[in-house]
């Protein structure tokens, strides 16, 4: 049995979910430490693992729980920190994984106008970096279709205000996420566009925008402001870059009491399954976000055998491209928890997707 050491951030065991996933291996769990002690100082493969650290977020946390064991089963050295949605700890975080001599990183930032400069980091130290879902030059991209995902998003939002209003829409809100340059605006930009298609007929002055920066708490700050701006609209829809920016706004719209007739389409599937669904939120576009980490292993075992795949960094070209679900509210009931779906992959025929499994629509 080969010997692999898990160290992490934050305190704990592997999670249910994600123990179902350990097959072989053993494993210890303590402070992140430095050099070679924390990030294997033997032969052992050693893997980086960022978390992105954004509250009310719990599929970040899974992934790094999935990815832990996922290493687990191959032996390898596994190093976890979290990015704790800050720029300055995801640089400090690269910092970390060079001196730990990690041989390959996987993470999620969310605030990614840093990343040119951690790239430039790990360029240097020739460690290979696999992102998820916000693209970067010169790292494996793994992530949803983002532009697909939008075209759903809003092509499904659109449609229900023709059915329920005739498309007698008076604002239509963008809760955007700029930082995120491109993926921005590709989810947001592209559902924005759809409703258009779906119902050309709202006029150009009723889409209006607000910062949300992809965060629950700062789309709640920011979005009274738009509805401010707009007291006599009625009939209101809501696009976002994730399912946190778009409900943020809804539960201004439910503290405000503009909430009467207003609906919300989101991105990521984060909010849109569970018991405490905002009764605004009509849907999402599911990514199964947890389910990533399998994808970025398969790209690391290539890596570690000493026949790393080509390079493939942007949406357009993913190394890994995740086939967007939209799912409306009731179809989202039906999916199970995130535990029940990692285990449920895990006993699945290899080559499974979580799509395969549960994309209803």
């Amino acid at each position: 049995m080969k010997h692999s050491t898990v160290h992490r951030l934050r305190a704990g065991v592997v999670s249910v979910a994600a123990a179902a996933l350990v097959l072989t291996g053993c494993s210890t769990v303590g402070d992140t430490g430095s050099g070679a002690d924390a990030g294997g100082g033997d032969d052992t493969f050693t893997v980086g693992f960022a978390v992105g650290g954004q509250p009310d977020a719990d599929w970040q946390e899974l992934q790094g729980d999935v990815a832990a064991a996922l290493a687990e089963q191959r032996g390898w050295d596994f190093v976890e920190l979290s990015n704790d949605n800050s720029e300055a700890t995801a640089t400090k975080n690269a910092d970390l994984f060079i001196q730990q001599g990690v041989d390959v990183v996987m993470m999620f930032n969310g605030q990614p106008s840093v990343n040119p400069v951690i790239a430039k980091k790990y360029a240097d130290a020739e460690i290979p970096v696999i992102t998820f879902d916000i693209a970067q030059e010169g790292w494996y991209f793994v992530g949803v279709d983002n532009a697909a995902a939008g075209t759903e998003g809003g092509t499904r939002l659109g449609e229900l205000a023709k059915e329920q209003w005739d498309c007698d829409v008076d604002l239509v809100i963008s809760a955007e996420g700029t930082s995120a340059g491109q993926i921005n605006t590709w989810r947001t930009g592209n559902a924005r566009d759809a409703v258009k298609e779906v119902c050309p007929d709202i006029p150009e002055d009723a889409y209006v925008s607000f910062e949300a920066d992809g965060n629950l708490t700062t789309s709640l700050a920011n979005a009274p402001g738009v509805f401010a701006a707009h007291p006599d609209a009625e009939n209101i829809l809501v696009v976002g870059l994730n399912d946190q920016a778009v409900v943020g706004a809804l539960q201004a719209a439910t503290q405000l009491g503009r909430d009467g007739s207003i609906m919300g389409w989101g991105q990521d599937g984060g909010l849109i399954t569970g018991d405490n669904v905002d009764p605004n939120l009509a849907g999402s576009v599911m990514y199964f976000l947890e389910g990533y980490p399998a994808f970025a292993f398969e790209i690391a075992d290539q890596i570690a055998a000493g026949e790393a795949p080509e390079m493939k960094d942007t949406g357009d070209d993913a190394a890994v491209s995740v086939t967007p679900c939209a799912v409306s509210q009731e179809q989202a009931s039906e999916i199970p928890s995130i535990d029940d779906r990692v285990a449920a992959l895990a006993d699945a025929p290899e080559g499974t997707t979580l799509y395969d499994l549960f994309c209803q629509s």
